[in-house]
């Protein structure tokens, strides 16, 4: 187990800004601007002593964040800074960082960093974005791990029963935890993995819930029908269905894509939402509700990364299949919306380079990725009775504007 953080943790340490020390750092850097080293040429220009160079700070900061605070293995990936006011040699100053936000997926974390002198002054305030060679551990609702922190219900759903596609693992899987939670009975289908669908099964019933895992492969016809009967079998019924089942992504470049890449995508979003639909959708219209909802990405909104042609065009088909679907089966009391997260830690990202996953989390506002949780409670919400009004649009969990 490595270190535990959790957001909030804060680091402090106060220096000595000393005539020496910026003397030496004068001498090493080249930087013999008098402003630094010369009192008379300071007092000149309106300063009563010498001011110390911002870098000498810097240099303490980066002492903490190598040494202290997240510590050893720690590497400076980016920053922003703000001077406010200067900082004079003899000047004693106190250095704090705090933890805004953290993936444990990617070992990144978001600092605020704020620098105040002998008055408690501001000096200079900012952010460092930082990663850490170590393992760390958290123990905060923020991180993806963090799966099973209570949800809030919102519904009481009766009897009523979801399908999950694609849920022993990832978002499927946080999506079947939350709808049981909201009453649902839940069916987990899986391809290949029975054991992580039991799991998840017995993690629900150990809950109060009621679940049973279906093995399909969505992209065959006599699978599907197969798993059909055993959930109207059983119940006689299937209010929800949520599509999520996916192949991990393949990265390809658009010049070497053929249509057989994005076919073999289509077979899974487009084609399988399909062959649910037309199986599922009358007996929801006989019973005037059903909630279909497709999983998306918040690729369809902005410009998608290089590579993803194949996964974004057959994406985009299944976006178009949603307005469509929703606009001519509302009148029977049934909607149909897209939820569409942002890059998800979960193992279909797997292929998505470490530094993308980076650089998205600091890009973002919330300074994390998007959790499999985030994605599950807008499902919940679509699903719901208060929903009958929210109909063929594709709802972004991306933490900020897109």
């Amino acid at each position: 187990m490595g270190h535990i953080y959790k957001i909030g943790d804060r680091y402090c340490e106060s220096f000595s800004i000393t005539e020496k020390e910026v003397s030496n750092f004068a001498e090493f850097s080249s930087d013999r601007n008098p402003i630094h080293i010369d009192a008379n040429y300071a007092k000149k220009r309106g300063y009563n002593r010498q001011i110390s160079h911002g870098a000498i700070q810097i240099a303490y900061l980066s002492k903490i964040i190598g040494m202290n605070f997240p510590g050893p293995g720690s590497v400076w990936m980016n920053q922003t800074i703000n001077w406010i006011l200067p900082v004079f040699v003899g000047d004693s100053i106190k250095i704090c960082l705090e933890i805004k936000s953290y993936s444990v997926a990617t070992q990144t974390f978001a600092l605020s960093v704020i620098i105040v002198n002998k008055n408690g002054k501001t000096v200079m305030q900012g952010e460092a974005q930082v990663k850490s060679t170590e393992e760390i551990s958290c123990n905060d609702a923020s991180d993806v791990s963090q799966l099973d922190a209570p949800y809030k219900r919102i519904i009481k759903t009766g009897n009523k029963v979801a399908l999950v596609t694609g849920a022993s693992r990832g978002i499927g899987a946080s999506i079947a935890k939350k709808l049981s939670f909201d009453g649902y009975s839940i069916v987990v289908n899986y391809n290949k993995d029975v054991d992580a669908a039991n799991e998840i099964v017995n993690e629900i019933s150990s809950k109060g819930g009621e679940a049973i895992s279906i093995q399909a492969d969505i992209t065959n016809d006599i699978q599907i029908n197969n798993m059909l009967e055993k959930i109207y079998s059983k119940w006689g019924r299937c209010d929800v269905l949520v599509h999520g089942a996916s192949p991990p992504i393949k990265m390809i470049d658009a010049l070497d894509v053929r249509y057989e890449n994005i076919d073999f995508y289509l077979n899974y979003y487009l084609k399988g939402a399909i062959s649910l639909v037309n199986r599922i959708a009358p007996s929801m219209k006989d019973n005037s509700f059903g909630r279909i909802v497709f999983i998306g990405t918040s690729y369809l909104f902005g410009e998608p990364p290089l590579g993803t042609i194949a996964y974004v065009s057959a994406k985009e088909a299944l976006w178009g299949y949603t307005k469509v679907l929703a606009t001519d089966i509302a009148r029977y009391g049934v909607t149909v919306n897209m939820v569409s997260p942002s890059l998800t830690i979960t193992d279909l990202s797997e292929n998505v380079p470490l530094r993308v996953k980076e650089l998205q989390a600091f890009k973002n506002p919330t300074r994390r990725l998007s959790t499999t949780r985030d994605a599950a409670n807008q499902v919940s919400y679509v699903c719901s009775e208060f929903s009958s009004y929210t109909n063929g649009i594709n709802i972004p969990v991306t933490g900020g504007p897109v």
